[in-house]
């Protein structure tokens, strides 16, 4: 169903369950025939080794039976998973030739180890083991071919080495293994054979999980886009409603719309979270599944990278080793930490948005402390497995102590300044703020800074502390409705009831001034050289300011002009004295005259 307004989650679940009673029959009837036959004989005879190997059996028949009812045309993996045609046509080709060769030949080889006789071992498992690795490596060898399971949607794969290799390694350690068995090696390639099929059992869970998920998230996508689209819609209708656009279909005047994270933007950082898990699954799965074919593995656990000392119930010290597998899932931990503080905002969007009717702003607060609830946990978790307890942290507490001190109290206040205003929320992300002087719209919080796009679309990064100890307008917190003042000058002899008059006229024409509260107009002072009045509107959006502010002086200009009212200038008087006559200059002396020699 593609109808957004009726599709639910539900009914990928449902579909899930019908394809997994639909897969069971099978393997139940597997399931139940050997525990009969184990029932009907003794321990150790032939019914009971029949049975055993019936429901050694059940599990693998299972993974091809739901393997093969999930890429049914209409089924699970199509209307639902959206996987392409290509890879569901592999499968479909491949899983009736693989169900009627490799199920019989693991019942045989299950079979043969479990009567213990080394003639069947030595022939029918070692024969088994061989045709089964055969038909293994020529399956997988069509199956990882450019055009099967690589095919991804609206995705064109160039060629990849690292395809290229593993469609050549897998196949090859198939027929490795029928060497192996050939050789003599038959129980080790019996191990290898059963953690196979346990891998695809593990790659089948992983994929449908990575299914649902990315089902639930394209679902959650979808509601948002119509969320925003309806959005949009009523926003249009609203401005169209006041005048924005005219009644013959013209065109309306832009519309802004709840749209703080693109679809684009969420969708990408779902993808990473959603390929991050399935990668850890994967290597969880596959880890569990050869623990027993590769001891070394499992005994990670027994290598010692370090000691730490801990301090026990009875007070004493005691050494607890640090081994590698905790050293590895400490590093796993802090990557997943950085991998879903990183996108955890797109997955937030999604659940919260698709479902409730959450603004921005919380939304914004939630993420924010998610993340910071995130970071800390992870790395709480990721240092503790690598062996940082508390006690080994004293010294860092106490040296951050020291440094709050002398130089680390400004960020330190800046952070719990940021966490303040997460919670408190004297402003939004979009509100439009003065702090300091300066305009802008808040895009950003921080931990320690606040991030203010100004109107000169410059972006000023403002710390946190300055709006905790500062003085803070917010112009859009409760109520964007605020009030201009448009101040006019007149010549002395005008009539002031006509200035009145032209006034509400100006601001009756204008359809963004409100009707309530009513403008007003006043006679305020008896100036040096004008008579001042004042005229005072409302408006309901703090974008339409400056744009009221022009048109109602626009408009007074040329009501002003219609009726012979004269803008007042400044006047300066000039007084001109006439001077005196300056007195007459006195005769200069005569020269002297040179005596004689």
């Amino acid at each position: 169903m593609r109808d957004v307004r009726h599709d639910r989650y539900r009914r990928t679940l449902q579909s899930l369950g019908w394809t997994v009673l639909a897969a069971l029959p099978g393997a139940a009837a597997l399931w139940l025939a050997g525990d009969l036959l184990q029932q009907v004989g003794e321990r150790g005879k032939y019914s009971d080794s029949l049975g055993g190997a019936l429901q050694a059996l059940a599990p693998a028949a299972f993974t091809l039976s739901f393997l093969a009812w999930l890429v049914r045309e209409r089924g699970l993996a199509h209307a639902h998973f959206r996987w392409v045609r290509a890879r569901r046509e592999a499968l479909q080709r491949w899983l009736p030739w693989l169900m009627a060769g490799l199920l019989p030949l693991y019942f045989i080889v299950a079979l043969a180890f479990l009567r213990g006789q080394d003639l069947a071992i030595d022939v029918s498992a070692r024969l088994g083991i061989v045709l089964a690795s055969l038909l293994s490596a020529w399956a997988l060898w069509r199956l990882l071919a450019p055009d099967a399971l690589w095919m991804r949607r609206g995705v064109v794969l160039e060629p990849s080495n690292a395809r290229r290799a593993l469609r050549f390694a897998l196949p090859a350690a198939q027929l490795a293994c029928a060497a192996l068995a050939i050789d003599g090696f038959v129980y080790s390639t019996a191990i290898v054979l059963d953690a196979q099929f346990a891998s695809v059992g593990v790659f089948t869970a992983v994929a449908v999980l990575h299914g649902l998920l990315s089902r639930w998230s394209a679902l959650g996508e979808r509601r948002l886009a119509y969320r925003r689209l309806e959005q949009k819609r009523e926003a249009e209708a609203a401005a169209r409603a006041e005048g924005g656009g005219d009644e013959d279909g013209g065109e309306a005047l832009p519309v802004e719309v709840d749209a703080d994270l693109a679809l684009d933007k969420v969708n990408a950082q779902t993808r990473r979270l959603l390929r991050a898990l399935k990668l850890v699954l994967l290597v969880l799965g596959l880890a569990w599944v050869w623990a027993g074919v590769m001891p070394a593995f499992a005994r990670l656990d027994e290598v010692v990278l370090w000691s730490i000392s801990e301090t026990a119930a009875d007070g004493g010290s005691t050494a607890v080793p640090i081994t590698l597998m905790a050293a590895l899932l400490g590093v796993v931990a802090l990557a997943l930490t950085v991998v879903a503080a990183r996108n955890l905002p797109g997955l937030l969007e999604i659940g919260l948005l698709s479902k409730v009717n959450i603004d921005s702003a919380s939304r914004y607060a939630i993420t924010s402390v998610s993340r910071y609830a995130i970071v800390m946990v992870g790395i709480v978790i990721g240092l503790g497995l690598l062996g940082l307890r508390w006690g080994q942290l004293q010294w860092m507490a106490a040296a951050l102590t020291v440094g709050l001190g002398f130089g680390l109290q400004e960020i330190f206040a800046n952070f719990v300044s940021g966490l303040i205003l997460l919670f408190e929320r004297p402003f939004r992300v979009g509100d439009v703020i003065t702090v300091n002087n300066l305009d802008g719209t808040v895009t950003r919080i921080r931990t320690r800074a606040t991030t203010i796009l100004d109107f000169d679309n410059k972006e000023i990064v403002v710390p946190n502390k300055t709006f905790i100890t500062g003085q803070l307008v917010n112009w859009t917190l409760s109520d964007e409705t605020t009030r201009i003042v448009v101040k006019v000058g007149v010549d002395y002899g005008t009539d002031p009831a006509l200035v009145h008059r032209l006034l509400a006229q100006a601001a009756a024409e204008n359809p963004r001034v409100l009707e309530s509260p009513a403008p007003r107009s006043w006679l305020l002072e008896f100036g040096a050289n004008s008579l001042d009045f004042e005229l005072r509107v409302f408006v309901g959006a703090i974008s339409d300011r400056l744009a009221v502010r022009n048109e109602l002086n626009v408009r007074l200009v040329e009501l002003f002009d219609q009726h012979g009212v004269g803008f007042a200038y400044p006047q300066l008087d000039v007084h001109v004295r006439d001077l005196p006559d300056p007195p007459p200059a006195a005769p200069a002396p005569p020269a002297a005259r040179p005596g004689p020699l």
